[in-house]
């Protein structure tokens, strides 16, 4: 009978599998294992769970243990981890990952979902390190993963990462292994699927995605232009994204980018001193903000406009998977982040007034979702 080591070795070149890959899934030295394989150490107890996962065979093979149902559980973790992004909780989420992994430290979809918590973390704190382990764990996805929306993920938060870790050639490169197409799956259903009002609600998201898509890339305009100082041309791509967010539909998911755009006019106006053009367009900041908020409390939003109307805004559908602190954000990042742009704004006579204003409602939202 096969002691545990030379079990685990002949598993491990069975499925062509490094010393030095099994450990960077466990997180332990390559030298651990080449000692379990030689009979020099045991592995330790609390690793049982995931070399039997990692090498798909029961812990009984390994032990004795009798396994779990691997695939329930892995649900059950990624259920509660989504969970913590609909409350906005990156952090809990990232714990319940971690304890995933403890018992299926190769499984891509929690590795992968691990991943999209890091970065959504990273974005809110700043902290290196996190991009760090986003290019540790993915990877470890792109070696072994074969599920497509899995790697396509995955390589778009690795590009943003070596991006933001200023190693723009590693960035170039990994953007480069994303597809490079514009037919994709809701394109393809919103031609094919029946009855006709399902196909008309595939062609809708099918808008909705790819609005949001050419929105955020106006937004950005704007914002380049803001920080190189050319506020004329910020106002006018800021005033035309507000156009077109009117048109398309001001209302649901999208109050959050005509926030942007009011915000970043209100900068603008700031900068070159005309303070009551600021201010008004911070009060239609305020109106998206609450607007929003009142959206996501009513459960279920139903899109009025036309070119939407069969899809729901809520929590769980549709981009509102977040907890929305935005407007939170934006408050604080007035006063920081923003201060420069501000300042005519900050220093005039209403900004206290401003100031309470924001805070009382603020305060108000957070004992509505407490």
């Amino acid at each position: 009978m096969l002691k545990i080591g030379e079990k685990i070795k002949e598993l491990r070149k069975s499925q062509d599998v490094t010393q030095e890959k099994l450990a960077d899934y466990l997180n332990i030295s390559y030298q651990a294992v080449s000692k379990w394989e030689n009979g020099l150490a045991l592995p330790d107890l609390s690793l049982l769970p995931a070399l039997s996962n990692f090498f798909g065979v029961t812990s009984d093979y390994l032990l004795g243990i009798e396994a779990d149902e691997n695939e329930e559980k892995i649900s059950e973790y990624y259920e509660k981890a989504m969970d913590c992004s609909h409350t906005g909780d990156m952090e809990k989420g990232i714990e319940i990952i971690r304890e995933a992994l403890k018992t299926y430290p190769n499984n891509s979809k929690l590795l992968s979902v691990l991943i999209g918590f890091l970065f959504g973390s990273f974005c809110v704190n700043g902290k290196k390190e996190l991009l760090e382990e986003i290019v540790a764990k993915a990877e470890l996805v792109l070696q072994d993963s074969t599920n497509e929306e899995e790697r396509i993920d995955v390589l778009e938060k690795l590009a943003y990462s070596y991006n933001h870790l200023e190693m723009q050639d590693k960035a170039i490169e990994t953007a480069n292994r994303l597809p490079d197409t514009v037919v994709n799956r809701q394109l393809v259903l919103s031609n094919i699927i029946m009855p006709m009002n399902k196909r008309k609600e595939k062609k809708q998201e099918c808008v909705f995605y790819n609005f949001e898509v050419m929105i955020n890339n106006i937004l950005w305009l704007g914002g380049i232009s803001l920080g190189r100082k050319e506020f004329s041309k910020a106002i006018d791509i800021y005033s035309r994204a507000t156009i077109l967010i009117n048109n398309i539909g001001n209302e649901g998911f999208f109050l959050l980018k005509s926030a942007g755009a009011h915000n970043g006019l209100a900068m603008a106006y700031s900068s070159i001193g005309e303070v009551d053009k600021a201010y008004e367009n911070i009060d239609k900041v305020i109106e998206c903000y609450v607007g929003f908020e009142d959206a996501l409390k009513s459960g279920k939003y139903s899109y009025k406009t036309p070119m939407l109307d069969m899809l729901i805004f809520s929590r769980d559908n549709l981009h509102a998977n977040s907890t929305v602190t935005e407007f939170e954000d934006w408050y604080a990042k007035m006063g920081h982040d923003y201060e420069n742009y501000f300042e005519a704004v900050i220093n005039d006579k209403r900004f206290p007034v401003l100031r309470e204003r924001v805070e009382k409602i603020l305060s108000d939202i957070k004992k509505d979702k407490f």
